[in-house]
């Protein structure tokens, strides 16, 4: 995208009109210094061992205008700078006229120049990103924090460490366990899969990244679509068979919808355990929910059919006995006429099981 994209991305998601008044009122606190890398190195340029030299070549590099320089911690800083000192951009993404602006031509002064840490390249920032973010105070939502460990991990592969070792790697970066890491990144690439082999559109679940963790916690879901277990998983292979792509554009589909053709059909996300699960168990369940995608009539078959006779008797009796409580009220024909059809029908069931 492009720096506008972001900005009007960061304005409209990310409250930054919070940051706003305390920079339009305070300044910049130089406490916090965003970081920073350089999106590319002049050709021939090499980095000095020596920090006081590499201050000195950084400078100059910015004085010159060599290379532009790609924030990688404090962008909700550095948008809110730029649309607190720059009223083209402003117009450009439609900001609100309540949108702070500097208090004062100190403060604004002040803003023009920030502080700034510099790093080579992305990989040296990494460990204090991972602690700052997934072990610190500042956590990352899930899909973010995913996204982060998934590119850690294939950045490892690329230098030719196994998976495991990239994710031995992750977690003396970033002092997560082991078994978190990799069940985010089993989501991460099951996620992917569905992205580039079923072209799903994966951007509406990004927000709730957490509930394909959840469902790939129940043994029923893995095997429906042929993942297996974090524990067991072989991160050099494909995560979900090709064969089995078509029940993961099922179960995708019944968490989160597939955009405007089909709702999801799970309304709680309690019931990727409570009810799909147990529905994804039973063949007879699973073949009910594929043909209707019915879950709750998928989950009444679920455990089989004797199961699913003896929970409707039961309905029955109990919608019977709670009839009992207020059917003396009513001594019309129609309600005679219903009470026999009952009766009926009980009799039926009797004579069928003689």
């Amino acid at each position: 995208d492009t720096q506008l994209d972001l900005l009007t991305t960061l304005y409209g998601n990310f409250d930054i009109e919070e940051l706003a008044y305390s920079m339009a009122e305070n300044g910049y606190f130089d406490e916090e210094p965003i970081v920073a890398v350089p999106a590319k190195f002049p050709q021939g340029f090499k980095l000095s061992p020596d920090i006081e030299v590499q201050q000195k070549q950084i400078q100059n590099l910015i004085d010159t205008k060599s290379t532009r320089f790609v924030v990688v911690e404090g962008n909700r800083r550095t948008a809110t700078l730029k649309l607190l000192t720059e009223d083209s951009l402003r117009k450009k993404i439609k900001v609100s006229d309540d949108f702070p602006r500097p208090a004062s031509k100190q403060v604004e002064e002040d803003l023009q120049i920030i502080p700034a840490i510099f790093y080579p390249n992305r990989n040296e920032i990494s460990a204090y990103l991972g602690v700052r973010h997934i072990a610190g105070l500042l956590k990352w939502e899930a899909y973010a924090k995913a996204v982060f460990l998934a590119s850690r991990i294939e950045e490892g592969v690329k230098r030719k460490k196994t998976v495991e070792e990239s994710i031995k790697e992750v977690q003396r970066q970033t002092a997560d366990r082991s078994d978190v890491i990799r069940k985010q990144y089993l989501c991460y690439k099951v996620l992917k899969e569905a992205e580039n082999d079923l072209s799903f559109d994966i951007s509406h679940i990004k927000d709730r990244f957490s509930l394909i963790t959840v469902a790939l916690n129940a043994p029923s879901i893995r095997e429906f679509i042929g993942v297996k277990s974090y524990r067991e998983i072989d991160f050099s292979k494909r995560t979900v068979p090709l064969k089995k792509l078509e029940n993961l554009n099922r179960l995708l589909t019944w968490i989160y919808g597939n955009n405007k053709e089909k709702q999801p059909i799970l309304t709680d996300s309690r019931k990727i355990t409570s009810r799909l699960a147990p529905v994804l168990a039973d063949e007879d369940a699973t073949e009910y929910l594929i043909k209707y995608d019915l879950l709750e009539e998928a989950y009444e078959r679920s455990g089989g059919e004797k199961k699913y006779l003896m929970k409707k008797l039961n309905d029955a009796i109990k919608n019977l006995r709670n009839a009992l409580t207020i059917a003396y009220k009513y001594k019309s024909s129609d309600i005679k006429a219903l009470v026999e059809e009952s009766i009926s029908a009980g009799e039926e069931l009797k004579r069928m099981l003689k």
